[in-house]
C-alpha cells in the first residue's frame, strides 16, 4: 500500500468515525430528552398535570407532522440520488426526520410503554450506526436480524394484551428474514454486486461470508418459532445475545 492509498484510507476511516460520533452525540441528546419526557409526561406530579396534557397534545401533532416531513425529505433524497448527486444534506435531514418521526409515533401510540422502549431503542440505534460504519456490511445485517429477534421475544410477553400488533410484527419479521436470505443468495451469485441498467452498486464485498448470513437467518427464525410455541424464555434471549457476541468477535478479528 503506497502513501496515497494510506492517506485515502485514513481519510475514509476519519469520516466514518466522525459519523459514528455524530450518531452517539445524537443518541445522548435523545436520551436526555427522554429523561425529561419521563419526568413530565410519564411520572409527572400533580402540579405538572398541565405540562403533561400539553405534551400529550404536542405529540398528537408531531405524530402527523414528523412523518410527513420524513416522506418529504425521503423524496428529496431519492430524487437527488437518481440525478447522480451525492449531497449530504438530503441524507442527513431524512435520517433526522425518520428518527424523530419514529420516536413521536411510538410515544403517541404506546405512551408510557413507548417511552420505556425508547430508553433501550435509542442506544441500540447508536450501536447499529457504529457497526454500519466500522464493521463489514454483512455483520450489520446480522445485527439487524438479531435485534429484530430480540424485539420479537420482548413483544411476545405482551401478546395477550396486544395480539394483533405482536403477530403482525412477527409476520413482518419473518418476511424480513426471507428477504435477507433471498437477497443474500442473489448477491452471492453476483459477487455482492447489484446492477440495474448502467448503475452498479457493490452491496457486499467479494469475501463476504454468506454462510454466516444464512445461519443467522436460521437461528433468529428458530428462536422466534420456539418463543411463539413455548414462550419467550430467558434462555432464548441468551442464545441470541451469545450468537451476536460470537459474530462480533469473528468480525472484529477479520478487521485486524
Amino acid at each position: 500500500m503506497d502513501k496515497r492509498e494510506r492517506a485515502e484510507r485514513a481519510k475514509q476511516e476519519e469520516a466514518a468515525m466522525n459519523r459514528v460520533l455524530i450518531w452517539i452525540g445524537g443518541s445522548v441528546v435523545l436520551e436526555a430528552l427522554l429523561l425529561l419526557l419521563n419526568r413530565y409526561y410519564v411520572n409527572y406530579q400533580v402540579k405538572d398535570i398541565e405540562i403533561a396534557m400539553a405534551l400529550r397534545n404536542v405529540f398528537s401533532v408531531l405524530a402527523v407532522v414528523l412523518p410527513v416531513c420524513f416522506l418529504g425529505c425521503l423524496a428529496w433524497w431519492v430524487t437527488s440520488w437518481k440525478k447522480g448527486s451525492r449531497r449530504v444534506m438530503p441524507q442527513v435531514l431524512t435520517t433526522i426526520a425518520g428518527v424523530l418521526a419514529a420516536c413521536a409515533l411510538i410515544v403517541h401510540f404506546y405512551d408510557k410503554t413507548g417511552v420505556k422502549a425508547l430508553y433501550v431503542g435509542v442506544p441500540c440505534l447508536a450501536v447499529l450506526a457504529l457497526i454500519y460504519y466500522l464493521y463489514q456490511r454483512e455483520f450489520f445485517v446480522m445485527s439487524l436480524m438479531s435485534g429484530a429477534g430480540l424485539l420479537g421475544l420482548w413483544l411476545l410477553n405482551r401478546r395477550l394484551a396486544h395480539p394483533m400488533e405482536v403477530y403482525g410484527y412477527l409476520a413482518v419479521e419473518i418476511l424480513f428474514l426471507v428477504a435477507v436470505a433471498v437477497t443474500s443468495h442473489l448477491l452471492q451469485e453476483r459477487n455482492g454486486v447489484f446492477q440495474r441498467g448502467d448503475k452498479r452498486m457493490v452491496l457486499l464485498p467479494k469475501d463476504a461470508n454468506y454462510t454466516m448470513l444464512y445461519a443467522t437467518c436460521l437461528v433468529v427464525a428458530l428462536i422466534q418459532v420456539i418463543g411463539l410455541v413455548m414462550g419467550p424464555m430467558m434462555l432464548l434471549y441468551g442464545v441470541l445475545i451469545v450468537w451476536l457476541l460470537a459474530m462480533a468477535v469473528y468480525y472484529t478479528v477479520k478487521l485486524m
